[in-house]
């Protein structure tokens, strides 16, 4: 039986730490399987971490970004549309049509703009970025024709045609007002 402290030497310094090596080790030494995984996955951190801190500067802050502006998608279009609606007492499908597909965004009010950045805790420019993109929900279809888009509606326009009770209606209103509060 080889000692636990020297295959996990060896494993250590392997030239390629890949899944193949990890299966040989596991296939040789299944006594000390726990042992191996638990390397195998510390090591693959560190290599992670270390590649990481390697990327340049620019790499980090367009990595930052892309993750804020998903934050954005995810909020107005995705999974965390339901606990924003709820924050800001407005319905759900409100915010699901806010993309630029469905309303100008030049027509949006700076006010609303700002307001809806600050409840997501984002800068404004990743806001319109999400916006932009919208639901990213892509869908194929086969049409002898080519489709026609529909320009995009006024904002006051959707607001009208949302139909928002009067408490939904007062909580626009707050945001509209950029005051801040919630």
């Amino acid at each position: 039986m080889a000692n636990r402290d020297d295959v996990l030497s060896d494993f250590t310094i392997e030239e390629e730490m890949s899944p193949a090596v990890l299966k040989d080790y596991l296939q040789r030494y299944p006594e000390y399987t726990k042992d191996l995984l638990a390397l195998f996955n510390e090591l693959s951190l560190s290599d992670l971490e270390a590649t990481e801190a390697n990327l340049p500067l620019e790499t980090k802050a367009m990595t930052a970004e892309a993750l804020r502006v998903q934050h954005v998608r995810q909020s107005l279009f995705g999974n965390g549309v339901k606990e924003l609606a709820r924050e800001l007492g407005l319905p759900r499908a409100f915010f699901m049509g806010l993309n630029a597909n469905i309303v100008h965004l030049g027509s949006m009010p700076a006010e609303f703009l700002k307001g809806l950045a600050a409840s997501l805790d984002v800068r404004l420019q990743d806001l319109i970025r999400g916006m932009q993109q919208g639901g990213g929900q892509a869908v194929a279809m086969k049409s002898d024709s080519k489709p026609s888009r529909e320009a995009p509606i006024e904002f006051w326009d959707y607001v009208g045609q949302a139909g928002l009770a009067e408490e939904e209606q007062r909580a626009l209103q707050k945001l509209l007002a950029g005051d801040g509060s919630d």
